[in-house]
């Protein structure tokens, strides 16, 4: 059973949020930033493969080296020039085409 809420090591404590917060997660070296909902934005010492690692749920989908997305925060995918999968606040992110087909796999298409 996974658990509804995740810890976040913060310099003075731990920061408690929801899984369902989170919109997406982008990889910077060995630096993950957590986008969550209000534009709010978390700092984690972990790479993305750890920060997934973690999340272990069928809703965080790798669409690229450098971003993990909450299917749940998803609204459209774009195929133009380069393809990429727009956000419930708006944000654009690229999705690599070696992993197109998962993401299309995770939708159900009418």
């Amino acid at each position: 059973m996974q658990k509804a809420h995740i810890a976040i090591t913060a310099r003075t404590g731990l920061i408690f949020i929801k899984r369902a917060e989170i919109l997406y997660c982008c990889s910077e070296g060995a630096y993950t930033n957590i986008h969550l909902e209000g534009g709010r934005k978390l700092t984690v010492s972990k790479n993305l493969k750890e920060v997934q690692a973690t999340l272990q749920d069928e809703q965080f989908v790798r669409i690229h080296a450098s971003h993990l997305v909450n299917l749940e925060h998803t609204v459209g995918y774009i195929n133009n020039s380069y393809n990429c999968v727009k956000m419930s606040n708006g944000k654009e992110l690229s999705v690599a085409r070696s992993r197109k087909q998962e993401l299309m796999d995770c939708f159900v298409k009418i």
